[in-house]
């Protein structure tokens, strides 16, 4: 090889050599900038939504706080639509994912998941004079409401004979069951119980699986995943959690 192409080999590898250094990682970025930007979709009671006065409540908006302290950052906020939330993170217009969001292995394929922070169940809700569906079997042939691309659509649309009724909000899933458009609603049991002190005139008739609850970070992100997983298991050693879990479902 000619002197010129070893020196110009030279000058690549050294450019992408500063170029990488150069490149900090997520958790760095985080620490440097001091807040971890999280995205929510603030529709979700309650786990997150907005109270009578405007303020962003939740388990999980406390849940995240606290994982910011442990890392000895702020929190900051983005509401974002649940049908958009995955592709946001993707472009970075936040860090991670806070949102109630079931650890699942499709969703493992593509991002990476923190350990288990909450655990909770698929459930039914119909309206009270309703009393063809008690169970799981009965919702074979029947209408489902549900928001779209969450774990209770994914559970529903495997129900033999169903028809979907998907959207952007869940709030507009129990609406069409109020209004008899559609015979019930499928979705994680800690927002159905919280629903429905608010919706008399439904009930919870059953529930089924297991939903595990994880803080959803892009691929790669295995400095943050760690820390994400240390703060966690701190924060469920001190009276933290309990008060968080007691305050937001009223037992510990």
């Amino acid at each position: 090889m000619k002197k010129h192409g070893i020196i110009a080999m030279l000058v690549i590898v050294f450019t992408l050599f500063v170029v990488t250094a150069s490149m900090a990682s997520t958790l760095e970025e985080i620490l440097e900038r001091g807040s971890i930007i999280i995205g929510t979709d603030a529709t979700y009671p309650p786990m997150e939504f907005y109270d009578d006065d405007g303020n962003l409540v939740g388990f999980d908006i406390d849940f995240a706080r606290a994982i910011a302290a442990e890392l000895g950052v702020e929190a900051v906020f983005i509401d974002t639509a649940w049908d958009g939330i995955f592709p946001a993170l993707d472009t970075k217009k936040f860090d991670v994912i806070i949102s109630a969001t079931s650890i699942t292995e499709e969703r493992l394929l593509s991002k990476e998941m923190s350990d288990p922070y909450l655990f909770t169940s698929q459930a039914i809700a119909v309206r009270k004079d309703n009393d063809e569906i008690q169970g799981y079997d009965d919702l074979v042939g029947k209408t489902i409401a549900v928001q779209i691309g969450t774990t209770g659509d994914f559970a529903a649309s495997e129900i033999e004979g169903t028809e979907m009724k998907r959207f952007d909000t869940i709030d507009r899933a129990y609406m069409e069951v109020m209004n008899q458009r559609a015979d019930a609603v499928v979705n994680d049991y800690s927002e159905v119980l919280f629903r429905m002190e608010m919706l008399p005139e439904m009930h919870i008739v059953a529930t089924f699986g297991e939903e595990r609850y994880g803080v959803t970070m892009r691929q790669g992100d295995l400095d943050l995943l760690e820390a994400i997983n240390d703060a966690l298991a701190a924060i469920r050693e001190s009276s933290v959690y309990d008060e968080m879990y007691e305050k937001w479902f009223g037992i510990n």
